[in-house]
């Protein structure tokens, strides 16, 4: 007996090939009999006016703690993604050792969250994969090892190039994680202590990726003007190594670089035609979303998060921060210039006392104070030690589109759990649908499908997901493509999106006709 018999469904398959209307049959965590369903199932669904694709597969996510978190997270099953790509930006949750668990947390914190201690029980990447399928997760996860956490354990926060025993060292706590199913390696060079990382150290690792077939997964070292040099940096070591090259967030930041991404474009198709294999992802909004403390310069995290928060109280080192704020964007990614502090919202504070901020800009926070903006971050980092987050209003829609509609694109929500977070963490995938297939026609409805199931399926080297096809695996979305659409907005984001039907993971409903249905039947991805 079948699980679910879907009838009549309009089928777009992930492959960009035309859809075609069918039925089909689900059993067993698999897809089965497209075409003439025969015998009885235990569920049948009318498909009459809805649209089933694959699963859609996020490839930026900051799941990584939320995942553990009770109630369970349901913001991106609601929305038809299946599976989570962890670890990125080079900040995840392993490697970790007793003596350093404490930093990577204060790392952490702002981006991926809190975790009580008591629930971080994990060393490696087999150990947090384990935690995740105890808890039960209701989406898949795909792991990245994380840059920032394997250079910690060799050498801790140093601002420093690594000696060849701490490179030999990270080159083996890499090839361990890879060898216990990681797919690649994330790095964010924006972020202490990845940022601290020289060209040779980038290249010992990458090199490590390719000879696993992993994928190299990078927030570049400055996405505004020095972004050329930036692309070169990666593309340039992807090629000569041979691993896959997958950018994060591909963007131009702020209105100053919004023309560079013309010869951005330029560059990686340059690179392309020298055999170099790169995808990017981005989400379809024109505002970003990370942590507050992203805004300081690199060098203020050289002795690590507990030095940094007791540093911001020290007069002398506020003044150095002031002085850093003088320079321009040919010197550090000074964002008080790339995109002004009355565009940088805070959108997530720990405390009580500060609630009152969340959704004010920067500028708003410093004049209510009587502050300089500088000095209000700071205190506001100071108090809540690095936990805040922001969204930076910096973009484009003519960027977005030269972005989202190139062949090498797929999407990634960068998501972030915590106060009154960005939308994209609720509707990412329906708005993208929306705006560039049912109210652009900027892609056909089968290459934005494309976009976010096969697609980045190839990128990670996941054979038995992403296409609907016999024997492949049920990660499934059916839709109403008439009535599809994001619902969040910047003042109220945690709303779930309309025209989502269905949501299958492993043949199991995530999310039915009457909404969430509590099933956990998520897996842990192995790369073999």
């Amino acid at each position: 007996m079948l699980d679910y018999a879907v009838k009549s469904a309009r089928i777009v398959d992930g492959t960009g090939k035309p859809s075609f209307v069918t039925d089909f049959g689900i059993e067993g965590g698999k897809i089965v009999q497209i075409g003439t369903v025969s015998g009885d199932a235990r569920t049948v669904i009318d498909g009459d006016g809805l649209t089933a694709c694959p699963g859609f597969i996020d490839m930026h996510t900051h799941m990584d703690i939320a995942f553990l978190g009770t109630p369970f997270p349901d913001a991106k099953i609601m929305q038809g993604v299946t599976t989570d790509v962890l670890g990125q930006d080079g900040l995840g949750t392993f490697p970790v050792s007793e003596r350093n668990r404490n930093m990577l947390a204060g790392l952490l914190s702002g981006l991926n969250g809190d975790i009580p201690r008591e629930k971080w029980t994990w060393g490696g990447a087999e150990g947090y994969a384990c935690a995740l399928e105890e808890h039960g997760i209701p989406s898949n996860a795909v792991l990245l090892a994380s840059h920032g956490p394997v250079r910690i354990e060799a050498m801790g926060m140093e601002n420093r190039p690594a000696s060849a025993t701490e490179l030999q060292n990270m080159r083996n706590v890499l090839s361990g994680i890879l060898e216990e199913g990681a797919f690649g390696l994330s790095t964010g060079l924006i972020y202490p202590p990845c940022s601290y990382a020289d060209e040779n150290e980038l290249e010992v690792l990458i090199r490590e990726v390719a000879r696993k077939n992993g994928v190299f997964v990078v927030h570049m070292r400055d996405e505004g003007y020095h972004l050329l040099r930036s692309i070169e940096e990666v593309a340039r070591i992807c090629l000569d190594s041979g691993a896959k090259l997958h950018i994060s967030h591909f963007e131009a930041y702020g209105k100053v670089n919004w023309h560079l991404m013309d010869h951005a474009l330029e560059k990686l198709e340059g690179y392309m035609d020298r055999g170099l294999y790169v995808s990017w992802d981005r989400y379809p909004y024109l505002a970003g979303c990370t942590v507050l403390s992203a805004v300081l310069p690199g060098w203020a995290f050289n002795e690590g998060p507990d030095v940094l928060v007791r540093n911001l109280a020290d007069p002398s080192f506020r003044a150095c921060i002031h002085r850093e704020f003088e320079k321009g964007l040919d010197v550090w990614h000074n964002r008080q210039i790339s995109v002004g502090w009355e565009n940088i919202v805070v959108t997530s504070v720990q405390s009580g006392k500060n609630r009152w901020m969340q959704g004010l800009s920067c500028a708003d926070i410093a004049a209510a104070e009587g502050k300089d903006p500088i000095d209000a971050v700071c205190d506001l980092l100071l108090e809540e030690k690095l936990a805040v987050t922001m969204i930076s209003f910096y973009g484009s829609g003519e960027v977005l589109e030269k972005i989202l509609t190139h062949p090498r694109a797929t999407v990634g929500s960068d998501g972030i759990y915590g106060g009154r977070p960005h939308p994209r963490l609720y509707g990412t995938f329906p708005k993208f649908l929306r705006d560039f297939c049912f109210h652009s026609n900027r892609l056909s409805l089968e290459d934005a499908v494309r976009k976010i199931t096969s697609f980045p399926a190839e990128i990670l080297g996941i054979s038995d997901r992403g296409v609907f096809a016999e024997g492949y695996r049920a990660d499934l979305v059916l839709f109403d493509p008439c009535t599809l659409r994001d619902s969040g907005t910047y003042e109220n984001p945690e709303q779930y999106p309309e025209g989502i039907k269905y949501v299958f993971v492993n043949g199991i409903a995530v999310v039915d006709d009457k909404g969430r249905t509590g099933a956990l039947p998520g897996k842990v991805l192995r790369k073999r």
